[in-house]
């Protein structure tokens, strides 16, 4: 038996797990126990599960709805997997499910991870987490697992009274009866980060704590940014239809309604470059709007942007405008650093959102290359936006992210 640990943002326990059920053979058993549970996160697990329950592999989820941390969407979503889901709440307040606990078994091996990690985006990728990773080898450990096993059967097998498991009318009951949230109202209730958490680089005092750089987590799975986009546009033309004749002939909707909060909450925006370098190009880069509706406070809409019009040929043109300052390089020469206010816009008459891109057409940006842009709200820097150009290791390693075509475009664009 042996025991390590797991010291998150060291090393990402969404990344040890997804290597764990992928190894060659595969797990024979594999038991999820997590008092909060999210979308984003089960959804980057489904393929992997899916296929390990083809397999013949035992799958297991035990998972808490206490303090509103999982959301109808989590239990719609698994309930469509068909494996074995358990949902464990105690009817008297103050009886919190709250273990995070992973246990793996194949036929030489088995590992046990058990620590502070839920099964969330910040469980799995950008909390400060810990965890102890116990692994016990078979057959020679296989009374201690055993005894282990036993000690943790309350989680890991779980049955009595508090214990339910998921099945569509208990799932019913439980929205009828208000008892989950839905997932925008779960990412709120588990403390994810909000618009007020997000530090302004302007005022009169300057941050108060520092800041730390996690790893990106992986890509979104292209099943959940397509679907979210789905949603996305027909709320968009639902929202239009709602529009009055008298308000068609004033000012125009914007192209992008506000939300209460994100749709999704990304590490990371990675997008193909259109083409940059040119004598009659600006120098200006799209950004699809069905990405800044997803995640609208990583982009900052609409509270930073302020209105401005502009008259030209006859023509009034509105604009909303934020200047906020980015840090660009490029990922061949991370040392060459520009700092400057970057104009980012909605131009509404023509509904598209644009930034403008000559610090990356001096890096070298054009046609096909891909850019990261992270919103780290560091004292002086609100952006950071590197630049991969084809052929280098970046390259390969983030058009990986780039999985959702831009419309009426050969571009692609993703989020981590």
């Amino acid at each position: 038996m042996r025991i390590n640990y797991i010291a998150q943002p060291d090393f990402q326990l969404g990344i040890i797990i997804s290597d764990l059920l992928e190894s060659d053979p595969l797990p024979s058993r594999i038991i999820f126990v997590s008092a909060f549970v999210s979308l984003q996160t089960v959804m980057r697990l489904k393929t992997q599960v899916l296929n390990l329950s083809s397999a013949g592999s035992d799958v297991r989820f035990v998972i808490g709805i206490d303090m509103g941390g999982t959301s109808q969407e989590v239990l719609r979503e698994l309930l469509t997997w068909n494996i074995s889901v358990f949902i464990v709440k105690h009817r008297v307040s103050g009886h919190t499910f709250h273990p995070k606990l992973y246990v793996l078994e194949w036929a030489n091996r088995a590992e046990v991870i058990i620590g502070s990690h839920n099964l969330t985006e910040g469980g799995f990728f950008s909390n400060y987490e810990g965890s102890a990773r116990i692994t016990y080898d078979l057959p020679a450990d296989s009374a201690i697992f055993y005894s282990a096993q036993e000690e943790l059967a309350r989680f890991v097998n779980p049955s009595g009274a508090v214990v339910y498991e998921l099945n569509n009318s208990f799932l019913n009951e439980l929205i009828s009866r208000r008892e989950i949230p839905t997932e925008a109202e779960a990412r709120r209730n588990s403390g994810d980060r909000r618009r007020s958490d997000i530090p302004k680089v302007s005022g009169r005092n300057a941050p108060l704590f520092g800041i730390e750089y996690f790893g990106p987590p992986p890509p979104l799975p292209a099943e959940l940014l397509e679907r979210l986009i789905r949603d996305v546009r027909r709320r968009h033309k639902d929202n239009q239809r709602s529009i009055t004749p008298r308000a068609r002939k004033g000012r125009p909707a914007l192209p992008i309604q506000p939300v209460p909060e994100d749709i999704i909450v990304p590490g990371a925006f990675y997008m193909t470059l259109p083409k940059l370098q040119g004598k009659n190009i600006p120098g200006e880069a799209r950004i699809p709007l069905e990405a800044i509706e997803l995640a609208q406070e990583f982009w900052g809409w609409p509270n930073e942007y302020a209105r401005d019009v502009s008259p030209r040929s006859g023509r009034e043109r509105e604009y909303f405008n934020w200047r906020p300052p980015w840090k660009v390089s490029s990922a061949e020469h991370p040392e060459r650093v520009s700092i400057q206010p970057v104009r980012m816009y909605m131009y509404t008459n023509s509904s598209d959102f644009r930034f403008y891109a000559r610090p990356i057409v001096n890096a070298g940006g054009n046609l096909g290359d891909v850019v990261r842009i992270r919103r780290i709200a560091e004292e002086d820097v609100e952006y950071e936006c590197t630049l991969a150009r084809k052929g280098t290791p970046e390259y390969e390693e983030w058009i990986r992210y780039c999985r959702q075509p831009v419309r009426n475009s050969s571009r692609f664009f993703g989020y981590a």
